[in-house]
């Protein structure tokens, strides 16, 4: 379904994605790991057709994504792929909730009410509100709703749980497992792994991928996750005795 053959990206001499090659089969469950700065969202903007690779190839069902096919295919591509940004205020532009699920719908000519595609997402409450003004965990649910209004068959999340709540962080993933989608999920949260995904894509600071394959095997393989600065050392008290040992990087 999706396959890139080794891709590069840089600005000037500065590459951000570096000789990446990776395949995606359908309704498979990527979590793309990796510490800030690793190149996760330069991905994830590249698979979604909003950059171009300098080097190497990209093909989406068969078809390789270019400029030149975005101009004629544009329409069923993004129809096909949806992205959400970690900062959700950048996806927002309607004066209202509901004219922001509807610019969705509209778009791609989708015979649903918004009502019916907020009610799935649980903020009809929300419908009439400025999505400016709401909180950023409801902006994302908002941003969200309105990328699936269209259903995707893939769906691209940049750190979709870095403004939300533990519980609706939770809903979250409970709502994306009960999907039949290929998901390809970012984050540098390697304690929420299993639950986003089975199969791991790792990112290092060279902007290398390092590691593709399952979850599992990532979490036995050390040296892997201290390469790309997923988990960390250091020393601190249990009563009087001072030791140290790994801890997993759980920023939110």
């Amino acid at each position: 379904m999706i396959r890139l053959n080794r891709v590069s990206y840089f600005y000037e001499d500065f590459k951000v994605l570096d000789n990446i090659s990776f395949d995606v089969k359908k309704n498979e469950r990527i979590v793309l790991l990796g510490n800030n700065g690793s190149g996760k969202s330069t991905l994830l903007k590249l698979l979604a057709g909003l950059i171009f690779a300098n080097e190497g190839e990209y093909f989406f069902n068969g078809k390789k994504i270019t400029k030149s096919y975005l101009k004629t295919n544009a329409k069923e591509f993004r129809k096909e792929v949806s992205i959400l940004f970690q900062n959700p205020e950048t996806m927002l532009f309607n004066a209202t909730v509901k004219e922001e699920i509807e610019f969705s719908l509209n778009e791609f000519d989708i015979k649903k009410d918004a009502k019916d595609v907020a009610k799935e997402f649980e903020i009809e409450h929300l419908l009439d509100k400025n999505p400016l003004t709401l909180s950023g965990g409801q902006k994302q649910l908002v941003a969200l709703a309105a990328i699936f209004a269209n259903n995707p068959s893939t769906l691209l999340l940049d750190e979709p749980t870095a403004n939300l709540d533990p519980k609706s962080a939770g809903w979250l993933i409970d709502f994306l497992n009960e999907k039949e989608l290929t998901t390809i999920i970012s984050t540098h949260n390697l304690s929420l792994a299993l639950e986003l995904g089975n199969k791991a894509l790792v990112l290092d600071n060279t902007h290398k991928i390092i590691f593709d394959g399952k979850i599992e095997e990532l979490f036995e393989n050390k040296e892997i996750l201290l390469k790309a600065n997923l988990i960390h050392k250091h020393k601190h008290k249990h009563k009087n005795l001072l030791h140290s040992h790994y801890h997993i990087h759980d920023w939110s």
